[in-house]
């Protein structure tokens, strides 16, 4: 019978056979990132008075789980590199505690073993701006980018054209997944839909998965769930795999149109996912191969 090890501040038991981290040095570099943090910051930064007399430089153990919420014994595990299970919320609460600038808290997930939370989305015209005018560059093709949710964040005057007023949509229905298994129109405007459906649930599935914790990520999955008999039979497989080749045959005013996607993702600031739609030149418009995989996006 395998032993179930429980640490506090996990807020899960773990099998002791399946543990999350892998491997000395990984444990290690996270005990000393954290006592070099810790060390770099000064009682007045968490808001603690200053006393004359500390042993230490910067903050002690007790008082960053204190900040965290967490005991300070299971604290000092993580700095003493033992093999633990750390939860994303702990995670959470000790990049709060250590004041983490964005960069740094990703490296902490990093090193725990975690998925990497997503920023929020920029709204400033230094990031947006120079997006709009890339995409707009695009034209007469369609090209958009999304956010980790999959929320359009930005479009071209071609993908309007191809999905519908996406100006016009309400906020929470502007997202790609929602659009493809709720909206009659990109049913019909994808010619092999199901196969984009399947290859996008896939995608959105592995994609998003540092949002799982998220209260907009829940109530989207569950509304889909709600209002796609497909969505609600599918989401159940887990599917996590999709092709490799990004193709779509696309019904458009002026006839088929087949397009190889290509997709890149803006790592920084915010994970933004940037998909070009490029005309194909193995396919003549109008012809389509049954048996050939489509995109995800």
């Amino acid at each position: 019978m395998e032993q179930v090890i429980s640490y506090p501040g996990t807020g899960t038991p773990t099998l002791a056979s399946d543990i999350s981290f892998h491997g000395d040095s990984r444990r290690r570099e996270l005990a000393g990132f954290l006592r070099n943090r810790r060390a770099s910051l000064s009682p007045e930064e968490i808001g603690l008075p200053r006393t004359t007399r500390r042993r230490v430089r910067g903050l002690r153990r007790e008082e960053v789980a204190e900040a965290a919420g967490i005991s300070t014994a299971w604290y000092t595990w993580i700095e003493q590199a033992r093999d633990l299970n750390i939860s994303v919320a702990t995670l959470d609460s000790i990049s709060r505690a250590l004041h983490l600038a964005e960069q740094e808290r990703a490296h902490l997930f990093q090193l725990a073993g975690q998925p990497v939370p997503s920023p929020a989305v920029p709204a400033d015209d230094h990031i947006m701006t120079p997006l709009q005018a890339m995409l707009d560059g695009m034209n007469p093709n369609p090209a958009y980018a999304l956010n980790p949710r999959w929320d359009f964040v930005a479009w071209n005057n071609a993908a309007s054209t191809a999905f519908g007023d996406l100006a016009a949509m309400s906020p929470g229905e502007r997202n790609y997944l929602r659009l493809v298994f709720t909206s009659p129109h990109l049913q019909n405007l994808f010619v092999n839909w199901e196969e984009v459906a399947r290859c996008s649930l896939a995608h959105f599935r592995t994609d998003s998965v540092a949002l799982i914790d998220d209260p907009s990520w829940i109530a989207m999955v569950a509304d889909l769930r709600r209002r796609s008999a497909t969505f609600r039979e599918w989401w159940t497989q887990h599917n996590v795999a999709w092709p490799l080749s990004w193709r779509k045959e696309l019904r458009l005013p002026d006839g088929h149109r087949i397009y190889n996607t290509f997709d890149m993702e803006l790592s920084r600031p915010s994970r933004l996912r940037v998909v070009t739609y490029i005309p194909s030149t193995q396919h003549n418009a109008g012809q389509h191969n049954a048996g050939e995989p489509t995109a995800t996006l």
